[in-house]
This record gives C-alpha cells, sequence and structure tokens, in this order.
C-alpha cells in the first residue's frame, strides 16, 4: 500500500512538473499550428473542385492506356521466357539418346539428376505450376519431379499423340494427365520434344501453367484490378480470364470476334456500365492470342469526384475548427517531449523553474552522460575477469578455429597492446603439499592456489609490461606473458623464475615445478604451446624439490625414455573404440601389454603406461560426450587399476571394466540407421584416405544428405568430428609405413593424401614426434629387441 501511495505521489509531481513547464514551446507551437492548419486545406479543395472531374478522367485514362501497354509487354515477356527456357533445357545433354534405354532403377545417380533438374526448372518459373518428362520406350516412364512406370494405356496414348504434333516446341489447351491416369482440368501447357536437336525424338518436356497466377498477371491490365480481362487463342476460344463477370465477359467476346479488327481500343457499353476496352495480339510460337482489357470508367473517376467533394467539405469545416485540431495537433507534437521529461524525472528531482522543456531534457542528459561514463569505469574494474576467461578459452584450443587476424583483434579489444610482441608460458605447479600436513588442513588447495598467484601477479608486474595470471584451483598457476623480444631473453626469464620459486618458499613454504615454453610471434600457436608445456611438466623428477624445466632444453635421453611408451598402438585402441570395433580393441589391448613387456619395462613402468592408456581412453570417453563418472558409476577408475600387478589382469579388467561398458552405451545411443551412413563414410575413408579432394561435402553427395547432417551425425557415432577421423587414419596408415617401408617421407605424405609441408607438423601434432623422429625410435626399438 505504502508503495501504491509512493508511487502515486511520484507521479503526481512529475505530472505538475510537466503542467509547470508546459508553456514557452508548447505557445510557439499552437501559435504555428493555427496558421498552417488554417489555410492549407481550403487552397487543396478549390484546386481539385476547379480542374474537375474531366481533366482527371482524361489523364486517368491515358494513364491506363500506357500502363496496359507495359502490362501487355511484361505478360508477353513472361510467355517468351518460359519457351526460351524450355528450348533451352529441352537441348541439355542430360536429355540425350540414353536416355531412350537407360536403367533408371541401376542408375539412381542419373534419375536423381533428372529429378533435379526438373525440381529447378519447375522453380525456374513463377508461373510455373508443374513440370512432367515423359519418355517413350518399352516400359514408358513419367518423370514429374519423381520417377513413374506408366501403366496407364490412356495416358500413354496422350503423351504419344504429343510425340506426334507437327512442331518440337508448341502450346496447348488441354493437358495430359497426371500419374495417377487421371484428368486434369483445362489448363494451358508448353510443350517441347527430346531431344531437342534430334528428328525422331523419343520424350517430351511438359510444362503446366499455374492458372491463379496467369490470372492475377493479367488483371494488372485495369486499374485497381477491377474489370474484365481474358485471352483468346486464334481460334477464338477462350485461355485464361478472371471469372469476375462471366456473362458480360461472353458479349464481349463475341462483340471483338464480331469486329473482325485484330487490336483496338473503343468504349464499350453493357447495362449501364461504360467499360474502356483495350485489345491486340501477342504472337506466340504456332499462333497469335489475342488480350482484352475491359476497365470500368466508373472505377476511375468515381473515387475522384467523392476525394473533390470530400476535401471540399473537409476543408469548410477545417476553417470553423482551426483552433480546436491545432490543439489538438500540438498536444500530439508535444506528447514525445512530455513523454521524455517524465522518463528524466524522478520523485527526488526538484522543479525546474524558468527552463523550457528543452532546458530540462539537456540538464538530465548532462546527468545520464555522468552515469555512463561510472559505468563504463565499473567495467573496465571487470576487464581482467574477461582477460583471463579469454586466456583460458584460448589456453584450451577452443580459438583454434579463429585466424590470426582475429585472435589479435580480440586482444586489442580487451587492451592488450599486440605490436611487436613474443608470448611465452609458466606453468607453476606446486608440489609437495601432501606433506604439510601439519601447515595447511585438507581442503585448503583452492587457497593455496589464490595465495600462490597473488604473488606471481605481484612479481610479473615489475617485471613485464603485459601479462595475465590464470589460477587453475588445482595447486597450479599459469602466467601469460606479453613482451617485447629483448625481455624475453632465456637468462632473463630464468632469472624470473628463480625469483619466483625464492619467493613462493619464503612465504608459503612450499616447492615448485616452474616449466617454461618456448617463446612464440602467433597466437595461434599459444594453444600447441600450453600442451607443450602440459607435456615438459611430465619430466620432472618424482621427488619433492624445486625445479626448473625449459621445454628448449629437455634433454634427448628424456625424449628417448618418453618414446618407450606405444604411442602409436594407443592410436589404435582409441580408434577401434570410437569405431565400435570391441574384438579389435581387445587384441591391440593385449599387442599394447606384449609390446611393453618386449620392452624389459618393469612393474612401475608397465603399470604407469596402462594408467596413461586409461587416462586416454577416458579423455576419448568424454570428447564422445559420455561422462565418464556416470558411466563408471563413480568409481575410482585409476585407484582400481593401480591395485592390480598382473599383465593379465590388468588386460581382462581394461576389456570389462572400461572398453565394455563404454561400447555398449555408444551402442545403445545410436541409431541403426545413422550407424550404417556413418560406417559407410568409415569405410569411404579408408578406401579413399590417400585422395586429396576426399571431403566431407564429398562423403554427404555419395550418402545422399547434407553435409551438416553427415557431420553431427559422424560425431554423435563415432565421438569425434570428421576431419579428426580422417586425420587419424591417414597418420595411421603414415605411421604403419614408417614403420615397416623405405620410403621417403615426402612418397609417404603423397600416399595418405598429403602435401609433405603439412604432413610434417600434423604428425608431429597428433604423435609428438616428426616423421623421422618416429622412424628412428621404431628402428631402435627393433634393433633392441633383436639384441
Amino acid at each position: 500500500m505504502r508503495n501504491k501511495v509512493r508511487k502515486g505521489r511520484h507521479n503526481d509531481s512529475s505530472i505538475k512538473r510537466s503542467k509547470q513547464m508546459k508553456g514557452i514551446y508548447y505557445r510557439k507551437s499552437l501559435i504555428l499550428f493555427l496558421v498552417t492548419a488554417s489555410i492549407p486545406g481550403l487552397i487543396i479543395g478549390v484546386f481539385i473542385y476547379l480542374f474537375g472531374v474531366n481533366f482527371i478522367e482524361r489523364d486517368l485514362s491515358q494513364m491506363h492506356k500506357k500502363q496496359m501497354n507495359e502490362r501487355v509487354h511484361n505478360i508477353d515477356d513472361q510467355f517468351a521466357y518460359l519457351e526460351m527456357d524450355l528450348s533451352h533445357w529441352a537441348f541439355n545433354p542430360q536429355f540425350n539418346e540414353n536416355l531412350k534405354r537407360l536403367d533408371f532403377e541401376y542408375y539412381f545417380q542419373n534419375t536423381r539428376d533428372i529429378t533435379k533438374s526438373l525440381v529447378v526448372l519447375e522453380g525456374s518459373h513463377p508461373l510455373i505450376q508443374d513440370v512432367k518428362l515423359f519418355i517413350d520406350r518399352e516400359e514408358p516412364v513419367l518423370f514429374q519431379t519423381e520417377y513413374y512406370k506408366l501403366k496407364d494405356t490412356k495416358l500413354i496414348e496422350t503423351y504419344r499423340q504429343m510425340l506426334e504434333h507437327q512442331r518440337n516446341i508448341y502450346w496447348t489447351g488441354w493437358s495430359n494427365g497426371s500419374s495417377s491416369g487421371g484428368s486434369d482440368s483445362k489448363k494451358i501447357q508448353l510443350v517441347h520434344k527430346i531431344p531437342g536437336e534430334s528428328s525422331s525424338p523419343y520424350g517430351v518436356l511438359v510444362i503446366t501453367l499455374n492458372e491463379s497466377l496467369v490470372v492475377n498477371l493479367l488483371k494488372t491490365m485495369t486499374p485497381y484490378n477491377e474489370g474484365l480481362t481474358f485471352l483468346m487463342n486464334d481460334s477464338g476460344q477462350m485461355i485464361f480470364s478472371d471469372n469476375s463477370e462471366k456473362t458480360p465477359m461472353n458479349r464481349l467476346q463475341e462483340e471483338i470476334l464480331t469486329s473482325g479488327r485484330t487490336t483496338g481500343t473503343f468504349v464499350w457499353t453493357d447495362k449501364d456500365k461504360k467499360y474502356s476496352v483495350s485489345f491486340g495480339k501477342i504472337k506466340r510460337l504456332d499462333s497469335d492470342w489475342t488480350y482484352v482489357s475491359a476497365a470500368p470508367l466508373t472505377a476511375i473517376t468515381s473515387p475522384v469526384v467523392v476525394l473533390s467533394n470530400l476535401i471540399l467539405w473537409v476543408s469548410a469545416i477545417g476553417l470553423l475548427f482551426a483552433l480546436l485540431l491545432s490543439w489538438l495537433a500540438t498536444g500530439r507534437v508535444y506528447s514525445p517531449v512530455h513523454q521524455l521529461i517524465r522518463r528524466f524525472s524522478s520523485e527526488s528531482e526538484p522543479a525546474f523553474k524558468g527552463l523550457d522543456e528543452f532546458a530540462f531534457i539537456e540538464n538530465q542528459w548532462a546527468k545520464t552522460t555522468h552515469e555512463h561514463v561510472h559505468l563504463q569505469t565499473k567495467l573496465k574494474e571487470q576487464l581482467p575477469s574477461l582477460r583471463t576467461g579469454f586466456l583460458l578459452q584460448l589456453l584450451q584450443g577452443h580459438l583454434s578455429h579463429y585466424t590470426e587476424k582475429d585472435l589479435r583483434e580480440q586482444m586489442i579489444q580487451y587492451g592488450w597492446d599486440v605490436s611487436d610482441c613474443q608470448y611465452q608460458i609458466l606453468h607453476i605447479q606446486l608440489t609437495g603439499y601432501s606433506d604439510l600436513a601439519h601447515r595447511f588442513p585438507p581442503g585448503e588447495e583452492a587457497l593455496i592456489t589464490f595465495a600462490a598467484s597473488n604473488i606471481v601477479e605481484e612479481l610479473a608486474e615489475s617485471a613485464f609490461p603485459q601479462f595475465g595470471v590464470m589460477n587453475f584451483q588445482n595447486l597450479s598457476v599459469g602466467l601469460f606473458i606479453m613482451s617485447p623480444p629483448q625481455s624475453m631473453e632465456p637468462e632473463l626469464m630464468r632469472q624470473f623464475a628463480e625469483q619466483t620459486i625464492q619467493m613462493i618458499n619464503r612465504i608459503l613454504g612450499i616447492q615448485i615445478t616452474l616449466t617454461m615454453s618456448r617463446p612464440t610471434s602467433k597466437v595461434s600457436s599459444i594453444a600447441e604451446m600450453y600442451m607443450e608445456v602440459e607435456r615438459a611438466a611430465g619430466f620432472r623428477k618424482f621427488v619433492n624439490q624445486n625445479q626448473i624445466l625449459d621445454v628448449e632444453r629437455l634433454g634427448i635421453e628424456q625424449m628417448n625414455q618418453e618414446a618407450h611408451y606405444p604411442f602409436s598402438l594407443e592410436l589404435d585402441i582409441i580408434q577401434a573404440m570410437r569405431g565400435g570395433k570391441q574384438q579389435e580393441a581387445v587384441r591391440l589391448v593385449s599387442q599394447f601389454i606384449h609390446e611393453l613387456l618386449a620392452m624389459d619395462a618393469k612393474e612401475n613402468q608397465v603399470q604407469q603406461s596402462m594408467l596413461q592408456l586409461l587416462a586416454s581412453i577416458q579423455h576419448m570417453i568424454r570428447q564422445s560426450g559420455i561422462d565418464p563418472f556416470k558411466l563408471f558409476h563413480g568409481r575410482n577408475m585409476f585407484e582400481e587399476l593401480s591395485q592390480i600387478r598382473e599383465p593379465g589382469n590388468m588386460h581382462s579388467w581394461l576389456v570389462s571394466h572400461v572398453i565394455a561398458p563404454f561400447l555398449d552405451e555408444r551402442e545403445a545411443r545410436a541409431d541403426w540407421q545413422i550407424k550404417e551412413i556413418v560406417q559407410q563414410t568409415v569405410d569411404l575413408i579408408e578406401q579413399e584416405y590417400m585422395k586429396q579432394d576426399i571431403s566431407l561435402e564429398y562423403c554427404a553427395d555419395l550418402a545422399g544428405i547434407n553435409s551438416y547432417t553427415l557431420s553431427k551425425w559422424f560425431k554423435q557415432v563415432t565421438g569425434v568430428n570428421f576431419i579428426d577421423w580422417l586425420t587419424n587414419t591417414r597418420i595411421e596408415a603414415a605411421s604403419k609405413l614408417l614403420r615397416e617401408s623405405d620410403d621417403k617421407i615426402s612418397d609417404i605424405a603423397n600416399q595418405v593424401g598429403y602435401q609433405q609441408r603439412y604432413f610434417n607438423r600434423i604428425f608431429k601434432k597428433q604423435i609428438g614426434l616428426t616423421p623421422s623422429q618416429y622412424r628412428e625410435m621404431n628402428q631402435q626399438a627393433k634393433n633392441a629387441a633383436v639384441h
């Protein structure tokens, strides 16, 4: 109740202020409208009345005649375009002699192309109702956008009579029936024999006109779409008519036929109605058509007379009520100003005495501008959070579809200066937290990480002009650095790393592992650079001490140590699971364990390799749209696997508890029709991956669906995008050739559908090694197995 009272008081105060200010501007407007509203109406009424109806009738008649000639020309053009289009299609090489012998069911692609062509022809002109293609052969067929075998002998005979016509292209006044064997109502059709250049045609293309659209086109020849319009052939038969007044139309048709003239204009009276009649010839292929347009003169002159009298009366009355109208008009003009004042007014706003309405609006606008500046300031305060969100998306690869130019423009929008800059990432991992239980109670990881990120931010402010700190909330902090190349020398970066380690050790008393990426000048390379940093962090010594790892300084020995892990088999296992090949996945897991044991791997090495394989599989499961937590019912799969010591038990556990549940869930989600199409696409990729022109659009055309649908189904069934599957298939084939053949790397690139300059980059991104490093690693493994 109090709110209602307060609201009523506010409205009363606003109305009171508006009444106080409703003076200066309002009075000026009222005087202006008094002058302008009184005189123009009288002048216009007298002017129209003096010129009279006859003058306007003559001008309108001439305009109608001119308009009708233009419409006739337009109608003639419409029919001419139809004739030209049909002739063009009849000479199309697609309708050649082969159609007379072609098996349309076996060569379904040709059948599909014909139906597409008929659909295109049907939509090429608005006057076309439908398009039919009849082919006379042992078993006659009819295309009516779809393919039919004709069995109706009466219908077949009708089309064969079309073929016997002496002209290749002609107009006919009767349709030849539908695919069902029935007959249509009277329609106009355009017929062309095919092939167009043949002296012995075997079929006909038939266009049926849309009668209602043709009639609407004819109605444009009369003003206001009133009157009579129709077309006659050279025999005097009615072709098209609007059927608005059938009896007068028949009398007019008889009048024109008995006159003996082919063109002319005359006034025709029928039952106290006068019509201005114009008729003429439109030359068609094999005959001349006569167009007739009869416009009632009253439809032209009556509105003018009524309008003239109405204006005179309104003008006379307007003189008496000029003051009233001026007051009302001024009120309406003043309404937008009044609304602005109400919007700018508030309950606490005092009345602006001595100011007119616009001065008050200007004063309030200044206050609004001040508030806008205040909001802009608040937005700038939120800019660091927006920057952090952008960096997280950039590092995690969510912006990989953006170009280098787009990424730089976005960074400029967030207030960064990207000119003459290099970029580098520092990954800071807090270690030994579990040994500090006496200092930090359990569950305080986020608080410790927050403190570390603040320390890193303070140090970066004094060292770099532009940077971004990312708190990952899991005892790890990321530092994104933007700086000129001279301030990112390796020695300077190492000094900053040591300073960061000392500060965190002194304040938090916790050890850290700091990994430095290689510098880059491309924003689009940052996601790949971050992946290298995460991978390099795995080379740290498994001891609780400070460590600095530099991606560019990692030793060859460390890289070779990681190379013992069978990456290619891991990719094969994941690929088999994505493809739903359970037996293949089981076999590859057995081969994976066998290869680990063949390299004399210790128990802990085998266990770590299996845990890494499990992590990769879980990552693939999440990418496919399935939640591992729900799939495994909340079980800690890594803990269960770490308790198993025997390789055979590891194999059985991985197959029964990980691979089988995933494949069952994936099978339950996929529809069998979708799976069949996707499997056909997968098979096509395996057969033609070596072709450089294979693409999503190419596979979609072969499957008979659009590329968007195939892409969505492919992702739904396999869990990966089409291009990722194609890339994995090509990389698998390239890996096999690198292991089992001595072909040059450039030749292998061509064999799997890549150009060499792209092959090296894509292979390293997928495998982690260049093709030459991968071949050398496998050669060393073979030599070690022999000895």
